[in-house]
């Protein structure tokens, strides 16, 4: 049995414990950006592939009391990292501190590198170690003076599907679509999803993959997996019950469009690379003018908000888009924006909203539910 911590953007915490419960986990520990889960070792191929909004995945190899780098070389050194590092280990070691007063992130990276290097230094017999070998990424995290050294599972964050060949000038992050669409409560059999903002895809996109249930990481590989933590027939397991799984029977209907040509080709492009350019409609339209294509549906969309463009009067375009939406009667909408003016320019007041990090940028998703 291990501990795993899950971390994901901030406002995400109830979506990946929701994914979580539904993959069979209990006992969750539900902080600020992260949860924490005990676990078997096969856990860590299943979540990495299958968990569409958190960001990573780490095994929690000890938790100490620090505060003082004393404490904190002590603790970091008492591990027996010769089990999961071999000589050649190439180390990265990155930080975070919360609440804590060792507060300077690369002091406790450099203590804890060091702690880690003398530690392997003495178990091989070795003066110096080459770190010529596969890549082993340590976070050493302090929270409230707890010290969590943490084992990188997942390498590049798991937002990164593998299917984005092209993108816009400031994408929307893969697993913040996702949660809008889990936020959402889209009925596929029931309702058309339209993004009329559709950008390089990603709405549309990881929405046809819930529709089908395509497991977001089954197209990439991850750091566990080339350094070895886990064994590859335990990767290879965890793939082929993911693929077992996909519903390529699912029946539903999404529009993607967008007024710049450029975009469309853009979406089209990464939705074949995902293998889904059959499962979505894309075409230009401007989404200001847009006519509603059937009696229910839901709007779910990232429209500009100054970071994507600077040629068009924002607070205009939302009240255009607006009052366009008003024709939309039966629909749902759930729309993301950084725009601190939106429901104002919108022209009505959202029924809730969320705050969500897209990468650094604070933004809202803004429900109107009852249209």
């Amino acid at each position: 049995m291990i501990e795993l911590f899950i971390a994901m953007p901030l406002g995400v915490e109830s979506v990946t414990k929701e994914e979580l419960i539904r993959l069979g986990y209990k006992n969750l520990k539900v902080e600020n950006g992260k949860i924490f889960v005990e676990a078997e070792l096969e856990d860590i191929p299943k979540l990495n592939i299958n968990l569409r909004s958190a960001n990573r995945i780490f095994a929690v190899l000890r938790k100490f009391r620090a505060e003082s780098f004393d404490d904190l070389f002590e603790g970091v050194y008492s591990f027996e990292w010769q089990d999961i590092l071999p000589n050649d280990a190439k180390i990265l070691v990155t930080g975070r501190s919360e609440n804590s007063k060792l507060f300077s992130i690369r002091s406790c990276q450099s203590v804890t590198k060091k702690a880690i290097v003398e530690k392997l230094k003495k178990s091989y017999n070795v003066s110096w170690l080459e770190e010529t070998g596969n890549l082993y990424k340590i976070e050493i995290a302090l929270l409230s003076d707890i010290a969590y050294v943490l084992f990188d599972t997942t390498g590049e964050s798991l937002h990164k599907r593998g299917y984005r060949k092209l993108q816009s000038v400031a994408p929307l992050k893969e697993n913040i679509a996702a949660t809008m669409v889990i936020l959402s409560r889209w009925r596929p059999q029931q309702e058309v999803l339209w993004d009329p903002f559709c950008g390089s895809g990603t709405i549309p996109i990881e929405a046809a993959m819930i529709a089908k249930n395509i497991a977001p990481g089954l197209n990439r590989t991850f750091l566990a997996e080339q350094n070895s933590f886990v064994s590859q027939d335990l990767w290879n397991k965890a793939r082929l019950v993911a693929i077992e799984k996909i519903d390529y029977n699912s029946k539903f209907n999404i529009l993607a469009s967008d007024i710049d040509e450029k975009m469309i080709y853009i979406a089209k492009t990464n939705a074949k690379a995902a293998g889904l350019e059959k499962d979505i409609k894309f075409f230009r339209a401007d989404g200001r003018k847009i006519k509603k294509s059937s009696d229910k549906g839901i709007i779910i969309t990232n429209p500009p908000y100054g970071e994507r463009i600077d040629s068009i009067d924002i607070f205009n375009l939302y009240r255009d888009f607006g009052k366009c939406l008003r024709d939309f009667r039966g629909w749902r909408f759930f729309i993301l924006s950084g725009y601190d003016k939106f429901e104002k320019a919108f022209g009505r007041k959202a029924d809730k909203n969320r705050k969500l990090y897209n990468g650094k940028i604070k933004t809202y998703l803004y429900f109107y539910i009852q249209v």
